[in-house]
């Protein structure tokens, strides 16, 4: 796998690892009763960690621009093969129905990137939880290259 596509991942994984973060303290001002002091700390950090993931898809938009068209086509192709594997499993219940729609999504706006139209996707935890653990798991070029 080309360096470059390598920093792109790295570089959406991070900005995904920070709006995760977000969420959860979000998460815990709804559901987690935070004394007034707690609530003020939990709203500064969460002001900070959007606008760290802010700054990342900044860099990310021009890490983007400045990488090799290849490298792009090869991080959209590793997204989109793991995606369409998902959209090819069986359709049994609701839950199931719901990961092929998710996926289906989310491949979307993976071409979205290809054509220069998005510059993040993010993947959905609950449904595609394995996908999600699939492309955390980035190692050895044998693995990024399954797709080819």
């Amino acid at each position: 796998m080309r360096e470059e596509t390598k920093r792109l991942e790295g570089l959406r994984q991070k900005i995904e690892k920070v709006e995760n973060e977000s969420g959860s303290t979000s998460d815990y001002l709804d559901r987690g009763n935070p004394n007034p002091s707690q609530q003020k700390a939990a709203l500064e950090a969460m002001k900070k960690l959007d606008e760290e993931a802010k700054a990342l898809k900044t860099q990310l938009q021009a890490l983007i621009a400045n990488s090799p068209r290849e490298a792009l086509e090869e991080w959209v192709n590793f997204h989109a093969a793991i995606l369409n594997r998902i959209i090819a499993e069986p359709v049994k219940d609701a839950h199931s129905r719901t990961r092929v729609f998710v996926a289906k999504q989310t491949l979307e706006n993976w071409e979205k990137v290809r054509r220069g139209e998005l510059d993040y996707v993010g993947i959905n935890w609950h449904f595609l939880k394995d996908y999600k653990e699939e492309v955390s798991q980035t190692g050895g070029e044998k693995w990024w290259q399954f797709w080819k």
